[in-house]
């Protein structure tokens, strides 16, 4: 579990999804005796005609400012909301999310009506790459195999491009139709780059393989990447992720985020795959408590 701050709860990524068409609102939640900036909870609503509403609550931490919430749910006509809170941590002894625990977060959630479901929006589990360390201590956790990949590519000079937005977009298409997987259209695509501006980058190698990162809080999100079938076949995803690590350093990120692995609570066969090649990189694993979703 952690406490830190998560992109979805930035001022960025709540204008990106303002531009997707959702309406955003924002609770200041200060803690007691809190002096700095105040902290704000973004609620997303999506408006469905006249059927009401939906509402996400993502990555937030406890506690919640409940009763400013349900009167956003309320005004706004809400009949489904979803909560995936970053940490559930006041229990001793552990939390059991089903049940039958000391009264903490856990059952707060329950007393409000919301209750662990089956269908996660966001990943229940992440990587994370400490980059604080020196580039070759960071190099030397990463496995065997990924270390190798690197070796052998070091002795030829890779043309790496930064910041080739248009040029990713057309590897990310040929990518996902490969794979018949959806992504989304180049206007929502345009949209996240410049609700985050200065705060995402691209890395690309020729039109084989790239990826495009967001930055948040010091901490470095791997949150679109694609290859062709060429690049894959080269091995060239573990140049991009390798060369966007230390672009993120240079940017004084602190964290890398892989942005979700397999997890066994909630397992989905179809992330077996990337979540081998991310973990080539080492790093450490953190779980989320999962969604949990109340019907009005």
């Amino acid at each position: 579990m952690d406490t830190m701050a998560d992109i979805r709860q930035s001022a960025a990524y709540a204008r990106y999804i303002a531009k997707l068409g959702w309406k955003v609102l924002q609770i200041l939640n200060p803690p007691a005796g809190w002096a700095g900036p105040k902290p704000q909870i973004n609620v997303f609503v999506r408006k469905l005609w006249i059927f009401g509403a939906i509402a996400k609550i993502q990555r937030v931490n406890f506690s919640l400012p409940w009763k400013k919430i349900n009167k956003i749910l309320k005004e706004n006509r809400v009949w489904m909301c979803k909560i995936e809170p970053i940490n559930i941590t006041s229990f001793n002894p552990p939390l059991n999310l089903r049940g039958g625990n000391p009264k903490g977060e856990g059952d707060i959630l329950r007393e409000h009506h919301f209750f662990l479901d089956n269908w996660p929006m966001l990943a229940t589990k992440t990587l994370r790459v400490d980059l604080t360390p020196t580039k070759e201590k960071i190099l030397g956790q990463f496995k065997k195999d990924c270390r190798y990949i690197l070796k052998k590519y070091s002795v030829f000079s890779i043309q790496y491009s930064v910041n080739k937005f248009e040029m990713f977009y057309k590897i990310w298409k040929k990518s996902a139709k490969r794979k018949s997987l959806w992504i989304p259209p180049v206007k929502d695509y345009l949209s996240l780059l410049k609700s985050f501006d200065k705060n995402c980058f691209c890395i690309t190698i020729d039109d084989q393989a790239g990826a495009v990162i967001l930055v948040h809080d010091s901490v470095a999100y791997y949150y679109y990447a694609g290859a062709t079938g060429e690049g894959t076949k080269q091995n060239l995803p573990y140049l991009i992720v390798w060369k966007a690590m230390q672009e993120a350093k240079k940017r004084k990120c602190k964290i890398w985020d892989f942005e979700g692995i397999y997890d066994e609570r909630w397992p989905n066969k179809g992330w077996k795959g990337f979540s081998h090649f991310k973990k080539s990189f080492g790093g450490y694993e953190v779980e989320f408590p999962g969604s949990f979703t109340k019907w009005f």
